[in-house]
C-alpha cells in the first residue's frame, strides 16, 4: 500500500549527503556541464536533438513494454507497418511531441501542473491510454504489478484519487521553491514524487521520465534535450523499480539518488559520445558536396536526412520549401556520393535511407 500520506513533503535530505553521493553528485554535475557545452561546439547542433530525443523517447515508452524503435517511427508513413507497430510508433512520437511541447511551455510559465497536464495530453493523443482521460488528474483508483494482478496483490498502490490534487499542488509548490537546492537533487525528487502520486490513469511513467529533461532545462543544466536517462533506466529495469520502492517503503533517499545520479552520469557521456559521432558523419558527408553546384540547397538536403532517416522527395519539399523535382534531384546526388541509400520504391514513392545515421542509433 501507499505509504505517500503518512511521509513528509518536501523530505528532509540532510542525512543522506556522505563522501560516495557527494563524489557521485560532483561528477554527475561534471558531465552534464560538458553535455550542456557540447551543442556550442559542433557543426550544426540542432540534428542532433532528434536523433537523442528519439533515443529518450525509445527507451522511455520501452519502459512501458513497447516494442517499436526509433527505427519504426523514422518509417512512418513512408514504409509500410502493421497496425500495432503504426501504434506503438506513434507512443514513441508523442513522446517526442511532448518533450518539445513541454520546452516551449517552459519559456512562458514555470514547470507546473498546467505543464503536466499539457505534456500528458499530448502523449496519450491518439495512443493507448487515449480512452484514460488525457490530461486529467485521475478519478479512480489505479494499482502497479502485473498484468492481471488484483489490487491485494498489486506491487504498489498510490495514494486515493481524492488526495491527488493535493499531493500534486504541494509538488507543484516545491519545485516553484526549491530553487536554493541542487538542481540534480531535486530532479530525483520530482521524479519520485510523481511516480508515487501516479497522478493519471496512464502514462504515469512516460511523463514523470519527461520532468526529468524539463526540469534540468528549466534550471539551465540543459540548453537543449540531448540527454537520454531513459536509457540507463531501462537497461537497469529492475533496480530502477526497487530503488523507487525503497523510498517508498524505508525512505531510503540515499540509495535512490545514487542510482538517479549514477544513471544522468552514464547516459551524459552516451549523449556526448552520440553527439561526436552524429556531428563527425555530418561533417564527412558535408565534405562529399561542398564543391557541388547546388550549393545551400543541397547541404539543406543533406541536414533534412539527419532528422529524418528515411525520407522522400515530397517530404524533403514539405521540409525544406523546395521545389519536388529539385528535391528529386537533390537525393539522387546524395544518393550517388553514397551518403544515402536509394531504397527502390515502396508504397509507390521512392525512398531513401541515411543507413549510416541509422547503423549509429542502432548501436547506442
Amino acid at each position: 500500500m501507499s505509504n505517500i500520506l503518512a511521509h513528509k513533503f518536501p523530505p528532509d535530505l540532510s542525512n543522506i549527503y556522505d563522501e560516495e553521493l557527494a563524489n557521485q553528485l560532483a561528477q554527475t554535475q561534471g558531465w552534464i556541464g560538458s553535455l550542456k557545452q557540447t551543442p556550442r561546439l559542433l557543426t550544426n547542433a540542432s540534428l542532433l536533438m532528434r536523433p537523442i530525443l528519439g533515443k529518450e523517447a525509445e527507451a522511455s515508452s520501452q519502459l512501458e513494454g513497447t516494442q517499436a524503435s526509433i527505427d519504426d517511427v523514422f518509417k512512418m508513413g513512408i514504409i509500410g507497418q502493421t497496425s500495432e507497430k503504426k501504434h506503438e510508433a506513434l507512443e514513441i512520437l508523442n513522446y517526442e511531441k511532448a518533450m518539445l511541447e513541454g520546452i516551449e511551455i517552459l519559456k512562458k510559465f514555470d514547470l507546473n501542473n498546467f505543464l503536466i497536464r499539457s505534456i500528458h495530453k499530448t502523449l496519450l493523443r491518439g495512443a493507448r491510454g487515449k480512452s484514460k482521460n488525457p490530461g486529467e488528474f485521475r478519478k479512480k483508483a489505479v494499482w502497479i504489478g502485473q498484468s492481471g494482478t488484483g489490487k491485494g496483490e498489486a506491487r504498489y498502490v498510490p495514494p486515493d484519487p481524492v488526495h491527488v490534487e493535493q499531493l500534486m499542488e504541494n509538488l507543484e509548490k516545491f519545485i516553484a521553491t526549491s530553487n536554493h537546492m541542487n538542481p540534480l537533487i531535486v530532479a530525483g525528487v520530482i521524479h519520485h514524487r510523481f511516480e508515487a502520486i501516479h497522478p493519471f490513469e496512464d502514462g504515469n511513467g512516460r511523463v514523470g521520465r519527461l520532468l526529468i529533461t524539463l526540469y534540468l532545462i528549466k534550471r539551465e543544466l540543459l540548453e537543449i534535450p540531448i540527454l537520454y536517462p531513459s536509457g540507463y533506466f531501462e537497461k537497469h529495469k529492475r533496480y530502477y523499480m526497487s530503488a523507487l520502492s525503497k523510498v517508498d517503503k524505508k525512505q531510503d533517499w540515499r540509495s535512490w539518488m545514487l542510482f538517479f545520479l549514477k544513471g544522468l552520469e552514464e547516459q551524459a557521456k552516451v549523449s556526448l559520445k552520440l553527439s561526436t559521432k552524429i556531428d563527425e558523419l555530418f561533417k564527412r558527408s558535408k565534405a562529399k558536396i561542398e564543391t557541388e553546384t547546388a550549393g545551400l540547397g543541397l547541404i539543406k538536403a543533406l541536414e533534412a536526412t539527419f532528422s529524418r532517416p528515411y525520407i522522400t522527395a515530397p517530404i524533403l519539399s514539405k521540409m525544406t520549401g523546395i521545389p519536388r523535382p529539385t528535391c528529386v534531384r537533390y537525393l539522387n546526388k546524395l544518393a550517388e556520393k553514397r551518403i544515402i541509400n536509394d531504397r527502390g520504391i515502396q508504397i509507390k514513392q521512392r525512398i531513401y535511407a541515411n543507413d549510416k545515421l541509422r547503423s549509429i542509433l542502432n548501436k547506442i
